[in-house]
């Protein structure tokens, strides 16, 4: 076949799939979709084949703004990294009711509210089952060449193998079992029979784990600790990366959405592919970045990683799985979104020219740990629910951006005036970005307001909304993962102060971290806990703890009774989980793989065998937590206590705090002037409401079905093959009856 377009059929999952490559001056440089490939010349020598497997790296690396399900608009819209997508906006992340935890739309196969579909049949670059079958092709043509030496075989079948892995792990943690495609399948109806080797079933969950395994440890073996040549090969799959991912497949599988009876046997296959993880990642020079002073001045290391991810000193690399950026323009002159990291443009405020900003729940700011490392409410330090930004984990200021802080970006000024605010202007003008703070406080002028606060009524400091758009102003926004000047002094982004595109921080050349090696140890540490490897767990929840300050004096910040029972540990490590990995997107997961938006009930209605016997037959309750389902999500709106025309603080505001100072406030006094000028501040002119962010019905609440732990197969799936089984407790097109796929059977329906 010579300069076509190689298209798959596979009738088993019913997928024409595109083969697309992608080729690039290095692995470093910027790819380009191409559409087509020479089959002929592909392979013919290590640059072509290379050329073809960085193609998988273009269309499965996790991008920043991946994640929304939708199957289409890029080449990965399926991996969770932190934004207000479906995933993270159905837990206590973000406000907004996803389609997952709406009360008031119900996803079933003929669901035609949304688009999600990630087992998505379509003739489609961007379906699932398309990259399946680009891997397949490399690991083919690879495997049978004659021209690649064995040391040039395995460097490239170990980075199709783990991509291919990695693309079932997504399937199986949200379907279960699926059907298992390890070839590539000819296009041609009936050229090899009659058709019927395509016809491929669902395989059971337990087959597709064991294949998922047996293509991570082949990555694993086939590939280095760290590349030799980095300038030219970083960011590229390392056999550590590999081991790590098969580490987090087998926690998955070990977790009570698949291992109901708490099979312990599980645990300890989870436990010993983390170990092992650990240690080929520490071969290959990665570990904890800044482990003996992440915490300094209010978490700055701990802060610095993700633009810095060496250290000061290059010891170690905390970044394990990782997306390159850059800011090179295309020859049309428009911006690629595909190169450039969007992250920093989206999180920054709109009056620094950035996207807006994203909101966190006022649920998770009040969740995050005082400044002793135990909960608001567990801690003997009182927490002031209005000035809540005191006394607290380093990581929270780290993680947030409130009333009063600097959060400096690179030269170049912004332009405050807006004809449109009908002469209302803003207090202070920034001509350059070293002098912003954010001061995102509310004010209206009616004295009868005061008592009906929302984000849509009044004014909004420092032009921080439009008139037309004040609902989606807020006052605290996520600041994980800044690029912050105060601490990096030579930024990723080219700041752009025009209203064209590219503009503010959308150039940006930030590397992705999608997995660091704090994931890799807390995956360890539930892991060994749930082996019953307790000393090991609370040893690997110390390590992490104590990057940022914690230490055996205060046994790192940790419940005394922690590791009293196997449950409070499971609880510690996951409350760990939320903080230290807060808005990098994984918190979807741990929800999903513990079942914590119902602990487990109803389960046993779709099929009796699906109840919880292990963990006490419900997860909330066995480690001590509420369940999502029945709550709403609140945002934070600070707001000024008078009425006025105008800004009422106008010329009472303090100096603002660059995150230097201690933000201590112990035995009733401060141990820093402008943390206690900023208090006061808030204490004179300021109030906090928390203000539904999930609609403008309080009567609704959240609700997450038991069928969603395992999604069911879409019409066009079961249209297009019939022999497809649907999944239990999803509606069967063919035999118009319940599924009879089971996810936890060890066993295929007949």
């Amino acid at each position: 076949m010579n300069n076509k377009n190689i298209i798959g059929k596979a009738l088993a999952v019913t997928i024409f799939a595109v083969g697309m490559t992608a080729c690039s001056d290095s692995f470093l440089e910027e790819k380009k979709n191409y559409g087509n490939f020479n089959q002929t010349t592909a392979y013919s020598d290590y640059n072509g084949a290379q050329e073809r497997l960085n193609n998988l790296y273009y269309w499965i690396l996790p991008t920043s703004g991946s994640g929304d399900g939708n199957g289409t608009n890029r080449p990965n819209d399926w991996t969770p990294v932190g934004n207000p997508d479906k995933w993270s906006k159905s837990t206590e992340e973000y406000g907004g009711f996803s389609i997952f935890v709406n009360p008031e739309e119900e996803i079933t196969y003929n669901f035609s509210g949304s688009n999600f579909d990630f087992f998505y049949v379509a003739n489609d670059v961007y379906s699932p089952w398309g990259h399946i079958r680009n891997c397949n092709d490399v690991i083919e043509n690879v495997s049978k060449s004659e021209v690649l030496t064995e040391e040039q075989k395995n460097e490239l079948l170990g980075q199709a193998y783990f991509f291919r892995a990695y693309m079932y792990y997504h399937l199986v943690t949200i379907y279960g079992g699926v059907p298992i495609i390890d070839h590539v399948q000819d296009p041609i109806l009936g050229k090899d029979g009659d058709g019927s080797d395509l016809i491929v079933p669902r395989q059971t969950t337990k087959d597709c784990v064991e294949f998922i395994r047996a293509d991570f440890e082949r990555a694993a073996n086939m590939l280095p600790a760290r590349w030799t040549n980095e300038a030219q090969d970083f960011g590229r799959i390392t056999s550590g990366l590999a081991q790590a991912m098969l580490g987090k497949m087998l926690l998955y599988y070990a977790s009570p959405v698949f291992n109901r009876a708490d099979d312990v046997s599980r645990w300890e296959a989870a436990y010993t592919a983390n170990k092992t993880a650990l240690e080929k990642l520490k071969a290959g020079g990665f570990g904890l970045v800044y482990a003996n002073n992440g915490g300094e001045n209010n978490g700055a290391n701990w802060a610095k990683m993700w633009m810095d991810y060496t250290g000061s000193d290059g010891s170690v690399n905390e970044a394990v799985f990782i997306t390159l950026h850059n800011t090179k323009d295309n020859v049309s002159g428009q911006p690629d979104y595909g190169k450039y990291n969007s992250w920093e443009h989206n999180i920054r405020p709109r009056n620094t020219n950035g996207g807006g900003g994203y909101t966190p729940t006022a649920e998770l700011v009040d969740l995050f740990p005082m400044s002793d490392g135990l909960k608001p409410g567990e801690s003997s330090i009182k927490y002031d629910k209005l000035k809540f930004w005191l006394n607290r984990d380093p990581r929270f200021y780290r993680t947030f951006a409130f009333p009063g802080v600097q959060w400096q970006w690179s030269e170049g000024g912004v332009s405050l005036t807006d004809p449109s605010l009908n002469g209302i202007i803003p207090t202070d003008a920034y001509t350059t970005g070293k002098n912003y703070a954010l001061w995102s406080y509310m004010w209206n002028d009616k004295e009868e307001d005061l008592e009906k606060v929302t984000t849509s009524s009044g004014y909004w400091a420092e032009l921080l909304t439009q008139t037309t758009d004040k609902a989606s102003s807020h006052s605290i926004y996520v600041r994980k993962r800044t690029d912050d000047l105060h601490l990096h002094t030579t930024p990723f982004y080219e700041y752009i102060n025009s209203q064209s595109n590219p503009k503010g921080f959308q150039k940006n050349a930030a590397p992705l971290i999608s997995m660091r090696y704090a994931e890799v140890l807390l995956n360890f540490a539930e892991a060994a806990c749930g082996a019953g490897h307790s000393d090991e767990a609370l040893s690997a929840l110390q390590e992490i703890r104590a990057r940022v300050g914690y230490t055996a004096a205060n046994n790192y910040g940790l419940p005394s009774d922690v590791n009293a029972n196997r449950a409070k540990l499971f609880a510690a490590i996951l409350y760990e989980r939320q903080i230290e990995l807060a808005f990098e997107g994984n918190r979807y997961g741990d929800m999903h793989r513990w079942m914590l938006f119902d602990g487990g009930e109803g389960q046993s209605a779709i099929k009796p065998s699906w109840a919880l016997t292990g963990f006490g037959g419900n997860t909330c309750n066995y480690l001590g937590v509420n369940p999502l389902n029945g709550t709403k999500r609140h945002q934070i709106v600070i707001y000024c206590l008078d009425a006025s025309d105008t800004d009422p603080t106008e010329g009472n505001r303090p100096d603002p705090i660059s995150l230097d100072e201690d933000m201590t406030y112990a035995n009733g006094s401060y141990n820093d002037s402008k943390v206690q000028e900023l208090a006061e501040f808030y204490e004179i002119f300021l109030g906090r409401k928390d203000v539904n962010l999930d609609g403008n019905d309080d009567a609704l609440t959240i609700q997450y079905r038991p069928t969603y732990y395992f999604l069911g197969l879409r019409q066009n799936a079961m249209q297009t093959n019939p022999t497809l089984h649907q999944t239990v407790g999803w509606h069967d097109l063919g035999r118009n009856a319940d599924g009879l796929f089971d996810p936890l059977s060890d066993t295929l329906p007949e």
